[in-house]
């Protein structure tokens, strides 16, 4: 019988997943540093501690475990947390469950598509190499980290895009503003944003579940421009843009290092994902105005 934990499972992507398994009867525990509910495995890793008495009928792990990329600037101290709550994290959870998990069989791991540095001529597929900017970089040893797990019988890591849905994450905190007709689009606008719809996210991750491993793969539906993001926001938020768009610069005084996510562009190759045989729901952004609300 399938048991799945679930890491992260807090987050954005972690508490839809959940209603999920809740909805189709799939048993899950979830690692927490506050033990809510019964569901609930206590683990600090920066400390080293999980409670391994209830992983012994665990069959399949999701890894969703980090800070968030967009929630703070990226000081020193930040980065680092950005990387010790990603890569130190899931080499603990690897020590505890290559001894506590003997039914363990699936693995999911998810990361980012900013793995490359931002040269937007090139359409980047799974098999290019690494940039050496801090965020490619963070990429690539959190990818490592998730490998410890690739020898089990079904291995997945999720190149995530920007993950979008009303119901939280980088879609509200474009939205945000527009409640007093205050969006503006980040540069200038041409920038190309590779996203992907959150109920895509779990769709494919039932797939994956179900037996179909994919390795390493760009979980990505399509790279469309920043004014149109924005805009398509706006028109779902019911608003209009009515301020210019905020120069680079001025988003770069605002946020340091990290407004580079809003202001450069990267282009993701998802041909991997198109071949999967997973049928993406949510292929346009104009999709979006008929989303469901959560």
């Amino acid at each position: 019988m399938m048991e799945i934990l679930i890491v992260g499972g807090t987050g954005f992507i972690g508490k839809a997943l959940q209603k999920t398994l809740d909805g189709i009867l799939v048993p899950y525990k979830v690692l927490s540093r506050t033990q809510k509910s019964a569901r609930h495995i206590f683990w600090d890793p920066d400390k080293h501690q999980l409670d391994h008495t209830s992983l012994g009928s665990i069959t399949h792990i999701i890894n969703l475990a980090g800070a968030g990329i967009a929630d703070q600037r990226w000081t020193k101290q930040r980065k680092e947390e950005l990387k010790t709550s990603r890569i130190d994290s899931t080499e603990f959870l690897y020590k505890e469950c290559s001894k506590h998990c003997p039914k363990l069989i699936g693995y999911i791991g998810i990361s980012g598509v900013n793995a490359f540095g931002f040269k937007e001529d090139i359409l980047y597929n799974e098999s290019h190499p690494f940039g050496e900017d801090f965020l490619s970089q963070l990429v690539a040893q959190w990818e490592q980290a998730h490998r410890l797990f690739e020898q089990l019988p079904s291995f997945s890591i999720f190149r995530l895009g920007m993950v979008l849905s009303s119901g939280g994450g980088a879609y509200r905190k474009i939205a945000a503003p527009m409640k007093f007709y205050m969006g503006a689009v980040p540069g200038s606008g041409k920038q190309l944003v590779p996203w992907i719809h959150l109920d895509d996210v779990i769709g494919l991750t039932l797939k994956v579940l179900q037996g179909d491993a994919l390795g390493l793969i760009h979980v990505v539906s399509d790279n469309s421009s920043m004014r149109d993001l924005t805009k398509t926001i706006a028109q779902k938020e019911r608003s209009i843009i009515l301020i210019p768009n905020i120069p680079a610069p001025i988003i770069r005084l605002i946020f340091g290092e990290m407004g580079l996510l809003l202001t450069e562009s990267i282009q993701i190759d998802h041909t991997k994902l198109a071949q999967s045989g997973y049928n993406v729901r949510f292929n346009n952004l104009s999709d979006l105005l008929y989303e469901k609300e959560n």
